[in-house]
């Protein structure tokens, strides 16, 4: 029986430590959905239907992603299965999607080990936690040949935080930087005070700092209010809003990844210009668009493309179809491992906070044919 509406489902976190990047990351879909059915609806199996978002909240809390994504499978019947934000969260959705046998469109979670579980049924939209900060240390070394040392500061829990700061650790062995300090906190007991006296008198020229939010934001507060001597401070959550929401112009100088920031997409050969998409998620939450609202608004699009290679609906096609597919979107690249379902056609931009703005720092930017590199030291 052809189908008469696209159910697309999502785990969202509208409660618990990631409420905002799940708010977000619904806004997104709902925008995406929005503009297909705005377009005719989607072209599934030769004829267009509308998109519905089905959603509920996993209160960020495994468990509850768990219980939700079983029940938009097995009841709610939904054609596309979004992933929630976060890798702990999406690692619970994978495991329910692969027991089940749904293609999870991993929008939200960009921890490494996902692809590494054996699953084959996950779809990456995000370039990989390991290639978070694949540009940071090239970017230092251009400003100050005398870059050596690089201090690395991260919750010991959760594989994210693990996976970030050993890319940048490997990052290190090959620029001859030296790795002085690796130092793992408890997230609900840091110990900020003993960690800033460390890197007081360490004094790294790089500074790679990731946990949770909440502790990226705390060990942010401290530092601006320490002043210890380092060189380029990179803290994760950095490359989100909420991070210069919390510390306000104290967030100028602090270096974050992002999935995507406008103007970073050379070509588009599929969906929407960026510009458009703009638009549509400015009317969508009303807020400074972050990266989260940008990759859920993609893996809309990634899946609206993949079903129309397929024809259909059927959840093994659509895997075949997207780990075949080579093509970009306002947001990138899309280019999967056809079999671990890694992302491999992204990279991740830098950015640091300037004066209240944030400014991509990696790549650099070509002026007149020349690189300009406009990261500011401090």
């Amino acid at each position: 029986m052809a189908a008469t509406v696209v159910k697309v489902g999502m785990p969202a976190s509208l409660s618990g430590q990631f409420h905002m990047q799940g708010w977000q990351a619904l806004a997104g879909l709902r925008a995406w959905a929005a503009d297909a059915n705005a377009a005719g609806g989607m072209d599934a199996g030769g004829r267009s239907v509308p998109v519905e978002v089905v959603h509920y909240d996993d209160e960020s809390r495994r468990g509850q992603v768990r219980e939700v994504t079983r029940r938009l499978i097995l009841e709610d019947q939904v054609d596309l299965l979004m992933g929630p934000y976060s890798t702990v969260l999406s690692n619970a959705a994978a495991e329910i999607s692969e027991e089940l046998g749904w293609t999870l469109w991993n929008q939200g979670g960009a921890g490494d080990g996902i692809y590494r579980k054996g699953h084959g049924r996950v779809v990456g939209i995000l370039a990989p936690a390991s290639r978070y900060l694949s540009g940071l240390l090239p970017l230092v070394r251009k400003a100050d040949e005398g870059a050596r040392t690089i201090a690395v500061v991260r919750a010991g829990s959760g594989a994210f935080p693990r996976a970030v700061s050993s890319g940048a650790e490997r990052e290190a062995e090959g620029l001859d930087f030296e790795t002085a300090l690796v130092r793992e906190y408890e997230p609900d007991n840091p110990g900020w005070d003993s960690i800033v006296a460390e890197l007081a008198e360490l004094e790294p020229d790089v500074l790679v700092a990731v946990g949770r939010i909440y502790n990226d934001l705390e060990l942010g507060e401290r530092l601006v209010k320490a002043r210890p001597r380092i060189g380029a401070a990179a803290v994760v959550a950095a490359g989100i809003q909420q991070f210069p929401d919390g510390l306000g112009g104290a967030a100028d100088g602090f270096i974050g990844p992002s999935q995507w920031e406008p103007g970073s997409t050379e070509a588009v050969d599929y969906g929407p210009p960026e510009a458009d998409v703009l638009a549509s998620l400015e009317r969508a939450d009303g807020r400074p668009v972050d990266y989260p609202m940008a990759q859920a608004y993609a893996a809309g699009l990634v899946a609206q493309r993949c079903v129309e290679d397929a024809g259909c609906l059927e959840q093994d096609a659509l895997r075949r179809a997207a780990g075949e597919l080579d093509f970009s979107t306002f947001c990138g690249r899309f280019r999967i491992d056809p079999v671990t379902g890694e992302q491999v056609g992204r990279s991740v931009s830098l950015v640091q906070w300037q004066q209240g703005r944030k400014v991509v720092v990696w790549p650099p930017e070509r002026r007149d044919g020349e690189l300009v590199y406009p990261w500011r030291a401090g």
